[in-house]
């Protein structure tokens, strides 16, 4: 009976150690000299934890995010954020009034422009304007525009609506009624309940509920999940030549992962007359994950830096959403540019911090 399990053991440790190869011998130990090593100690001397849609993650806290380096969509519709104070809140919300009802429309048949201004819910500060899509399209097409104030953060959401009710278009709705129906009240109740939702944050501000953050509000659950994506650059004053890029979705599915993209990256590579510093696969808090860090010529006598690590690239779901993030230096040549062996220690350390929040997922 002994001699029978021999086979099954040496199965069981091969998987074993296979697993622990994998996982444990990659990424490699880096050796820094002392300069290196005090150089990346200074760069993460302070880091703070920031929350990235469902995902936490530690960087230095001399990087932060501008406003217009944001790009977020909840099922599509675009969210702006912008920190104000009232006031300023408030006279953007005139002039946007006065601005719509200005705007002509090339066939006076679609005027006015400014269709309907809906106020918000006791208790909610802002508005929703309905206006046309543009000035050249039929008014059937619809924008609800709505402007929410909450907690020192100007919110602008546009969702898509439509209404071809008007008499003019009766002949129209009879023959296409689906092209032609009247969805504003139904919009409004979508728009309205996720409005309902957002609540204004600091930039390093951690939420405890089920939902989505971008860096200056919060987008609680629903009773459903909405499609939900962010795309946020974070820059430094200090560390200027460095951009850290951070883009989740949960709907957004690749064919293939990094790893196995292998003829396209190197032809990338290429072509800037690059290298590869080192590739491979990665558990980083019980997420599986896969990295690729290239040097690049920018010309001669300079280097450009690109690390990029995506996560559940393949298999993005509710609870488990993507995540890219990469690492761009311009430079090398820049004041407090870091070397290669710099760059890499603090790839690693802060893309070691990744972890979905605690508390995300309300199911």
């Amino acid at each position: 009976m002994k001699i029978k399990k021999l086979p099954w053991v040496v199965a069981v440790l091969v998987v074993a150690c296979t697993g622990y190869y994998l996982f444990n011998s990659y990424p490699p130990k880096i050796r820094l000299t002392a300069q290196e090593e005090n150089t990346v100690n200074t760069f993460m001397e302070e880091t703070t934890t920031r929350c990235v849609g469902r995902y936490l993650i530690d960087m230095p806290a001399s990087f932060s995010v501008k406003s217009d380096n944001v790009l977020a969509f909840i099922n599509k519709a675009p969210v702006t954020t912008k920190r104000l104070y009232r006031p300023a809140f408030e006279q953007k919300i005139r002039r946007r009034e006065m601005e719509l009802k200005r705007t002509k429309t090339v066939n006076p048949l679609d005027m006015p422009f400014l269709k309907a201004v809906h106020a918000l819910p006791a208790g909610m500060e802002g508005v929703i304007f309905e206006r046309n899509v543009n000035n050249s399209e039929p008014d059937v097409g619809r924008i609800l525009e709505a402007h929410l104030y909450t907690n020192g953060v100007a919110v602008e959401i546009e969702l898509n609506a439509d209404n071809g009710s008007a008499e003019r278009y009766t002949e129209r709705r009879n023959e296409y009624p689906e092209l032609y129906q009247n969805t504003i009240q139904d919009k409004m109740a979508e728009l309205t309940a996720l409005l309902k939702r957002i609540s204004g944050k600091t930039e390093t501000g951690i939420p405890y509920q089920a939902g989505f953050c971008l860096p200056d509000i919060f987008i609680a659950d629903g009773s459903f999940r909405n499609k939900e994506s962010i795309n946020v650059i974070y820059t430094s004053q200090k560390y200027k030549a460095i951009k850290l890029n951070l883009d989740t979705d949960s709907f957004t599915k690749s064919d293939s992962a990094l790893l196995s993209r292998v003829l396209e990256m190197n032809k990338a590579i290429k072509a800037s007359a690059g290298k590869t510093l080192r590739k491979g696969r990665r558990e980083i808090n019980r997420i599986y994950t896969e990295e690729w860090l290239v040097a690049g010529k920018v010309d001669e006598n300079d280097e450009v830096l690109r690390f990029i690590l995506q996560a559940n690239e393949t298999t993005p779901g509710e609870n488990n959403p993507k995540m890219y993030i990469s690492f761009l230096q311009r430079s090398l040549s820049e004041d407090n540019a870091l070397s290669e062996n710099e760059a890499v220690s603090v790839w690693e350390q802060i893309t070691g911090t990744l972890r979905l929040r605690p508390g995300a997922f309300g199911w």
